[in-house]
């Protein structure tokens, strides 16, 4: 689990690598006497039909389902997100997302902040103040633009909506969609911020690494680079 956490959102990978390597060879000497003992209980525990002996094998039985389950973890699909794939989507998805947000932003009385996030199980438990309904279509169509939550600031009077796309570890990828064209002084003070990029003059890709996250947009520079060039 730390090998992992070391390498999640695609930083910090060679620093897991280099974890996994001392780990293992410090404790080589343990874990090679211990693997070979498991394998021996595990046989022991087929051929014989004593009591103890049924109990080891499902112990065993449990630990190859565990190992099943981390071999198929890590070799599943994972989710992965940089500022080119946000590029992308936006140019399929710009427009409804900009339909969504003057929607809900017309609904919401003044002096509101209304902040969603749908997980997994497509359910959000602090929510259940608001109309199943409502939620149930909002879902449908933060799922038709591929984003998982919305943000609008009425209460601050925020001149943009923020669309959370997807989170990769404990970092959020979200997308900033203004009401009105930023000046060029506004985008370059966005720009300065290293978790912002500018990706025209009315929307800003944001990353948010959380709480022990990386607190800048991985990647920001080479993109912005490709992007002068």
């Amino acid at each position: 689990m730390a090998t992992a956490s070391l390498g999640v959102g695609g930083y910090a990978t060679d620093w897991a690598v280099f974890f996994f390597i001392i780990v293992s060879a410090s404790l080589f000497f343990i874990t090679l006497p211990v693997v070979g003992f498991w394998i021996y209980s595990f046989i022991k525990s087929i051929k014989r039909r004593t009591k103890v002996d049924r109990m080891l094998l499902y112990f065993h039985i449990a630990d190859l389902l565990l190992i099943g389950l981390i071999v198929y973890w890590n070799n599943s699909p994972t989710q992965d997100c940089n500022a080119e794939i946000m590029a992308r989507h936006y140019d399929a998805e710009g427009s409804w997302m900009r339909n969504i947000a003057d929607c809900e932003r017309l609904v919401l009385p003044d002096s509101t902040r209304f902040v969603i996030e749908f997980g997994e199980s497509g359910t959000i438990p602090q929510a259940d103040y608001l109309d199943g309904q409502y939620l149930k279509i909002l879902k449908n169509h933060l799922d038709d633009v591929g984003c998982i939550g919305i943000e609008i600031d009425n209460y601050h009077h925020s001149r943009y909506t923020t669309f959370r796309f997807r989170r990769v570890g404990m970092g959020m990828y979200s997308f900033r969609l203004y009401d009105e064209p930023l000046t060029r002084e506004q985008q370059d003070s966005l720009n300065a911020n290293e978790c912002l990029i500018v990706y025209n003059d009315s929307t800003v890709f944001e990353f948010g690494g959380g709480v022990f996250g990386v607190q800048h947009f991985v990647g920001k520079e080479e993109y912005m680079a490709k992007r002068r060039k």
